[in-house]
């Protein structure tokens, strides 16, 4: 065995992947196998095909949408980019793991909740104001910009969208129950998450059907109502101490209590049923899930309308482009970015797709202002979400923040199938979470 100096970097690569290792020994080692794969067929490809550059993006959800970059490669034709599209965990899950071998994509998406994660490790990511970042850092919406600064200031990540968040509701369920359609009657129901509960009490008497799809989307929509989640700002662990946590937790579990949940979880084939068969009566919605609204129950045009949220507003969601420190062509990735983050092009996106800008030199447009989509009774989409952003005050997202997320997320399903109380599912989660995150 040959004898090996440990470095400062060979302690940050360690750090890293004990990260990985923790959260999910057994997955590492199949994305390990699946990365290798993906090195012999050539998935990540070489920097040059053919007389073109080749831009590999790793993507999730709509963060970038196809026909936009058939567009920029009409603009550039000495450009491909080939985008691989997967699942939220999976995505960042590989992502993770391709930086440690260095045979990263020259672009990744990076949702907020792991935005402290990667935060913690800036030395795997190309500093950005290298590429001109510093120029467009003042479109941006203050907090959202500081999101996709790493611990040691370098920008990592330009943020693509606002997850402020609503109620979108169904019109003709809450008629059918005999509540109010108007959404500004609508949000006089709910001040407080309690009435929220209530009305949905209400409604599932009248109708026999349930008011909301699970409660774990009430656990998080209340959760980002407060002034820290899981980490404080230092950094320092306060999921056990901090009431918010606690707060959304018993909310969502008086959900479960009341019976007013589908439980049916977000995404799955099932609520994509629910939603065009009318199942559940009201779906919390961050701008961008307006567009899956949209996407997956077309027959349900105008049956929509948005009122806000309970408590105040909120964000949940938005993501960030970054590109890895083993990018093989950062220029013509960083040159995409400023394309596509323009605020001329989140517009566009906007549009098209529901996803709200994070530029905030388009809050004072009146197209964004003015906005209103007939899908959902011509509901006032851009007053409501701009609003909220400029309201906001953001969460601290901590580096362990996703793993932490799906323990509370466990403990919520375990209560839903009342497999457990919600006193127990409680510390039971606690106990999961300080023997896995500390």
């Amino acid at each position: 065995m040959v004898a090996h100096t440990t470095t400062a970097a060979d302690n940050l690569k360690l750090s890293f992947k004990g990260e990985i290792v923790a959260r999910n020994s057994n997955f590492v080692k199949a994305v390990t196998i699946v990365s290798s794969l993906a090195l012999t067929l050539g998935i990540v490809s070489p920097v040059q095909a053919a007389d073109k550059t080749v831009i590999n993006i790793w993507s999730f959800g709509d963060v970038i949408r196809p026909e936009f970059a058939t567009a920029y490669e009409k603009l550039n034709p000495d450009i491909d980019l080939v985008i691989k599209k997967s699942d939220l965990d999976p995505h960042h899950n590989s992502l993770t793991t391709a930086m440690l071998a260095k045979n990263t994509p020259d672009i990744a998406a990076i949702e907020v909740s792991y935005s402290g994660y990667f935060r913690s490790y800036p030395k795997y990511f190309t500093d950005l104001k290298t590429l001109g970042a510093s120029e467009m850092e003042p479109n941006f919406l203050d907090w959202r910009w500081d999101q996709g600064v790493g611990d040691d200031g370098r920008v990592i990540g330009i943020p693509t969208d606002v997850g402020g968040a609503a109620i979108a509701y169904r019109t003709d369920l809450f008629k059918a129950a005999g509540l109010p359609t108007d959404p500004a009657k609508v949000s006089a129901l709910w001040p407080t998450w309690d009435k929220f509960i209530a009305t949905g009490k209400t409604y599932k008497t009248k109708t026999k059907k349930s008011f909301i799809d699970s409660s774990g989307t009430l656990f998080s929509a209340v959760l980002n109502q407060g002034k820290e989640k899981y980490y404080d700002r230092t950094g320092k662990l306060v999921y056990s101490t901090n009431k918010q946590v606690r707060t959304a937790f018993d909310t969502a579990s008086k959900a479960d209590a009341a019976g007013i949940g589908s439980r049916i979880s977000q995404f799955t084939s099932d609520w994509n049923t629910g939603l065009n068969k009318g199942s559940f009566a009201t779906v919390i919605a961050p701008a961008w899930m307006l567009a899956y609204i949209k996407n997956l129950a077309p027959s349900t045009k105008g049956k929509w309308n948005v009122a806000a949220l309970p408590g105040g507003g909120g964000n949940i969601g938005g993501s960030q482009l970054s590109i890895p420190a083993s990018a093989k062509n950062p220029k013509e990735a960083m040159a995409f970015i400023k394309w596509y983050l323009s605020p001329e092009m989140q517009l566009k996106v906007f549009k098209d797709y529901g996803l709200f800008p994070s530029a905030k030199v388009l809050y004072d447009d009146q197209t964004v202002l003015g906005y209103k989509d007939p899908f959902f009774n011509n509901a006032p989409i851009g007053e409501i979400y701009a609003k909220g952003a400029l309201a906001l005050k953001p969460i601290f997202e901590g580096r362990k923040q996703r793993q932490i997320d799906n323990i509370f997320g466990q403990a919520l399903s375990r209560v839903a199938l009342k497999k457990q109380t919600a006193a127990a599912a409680w510390q039971q989660a606690l106990n999961e979470i300080k023997k896995t995150v500390g």
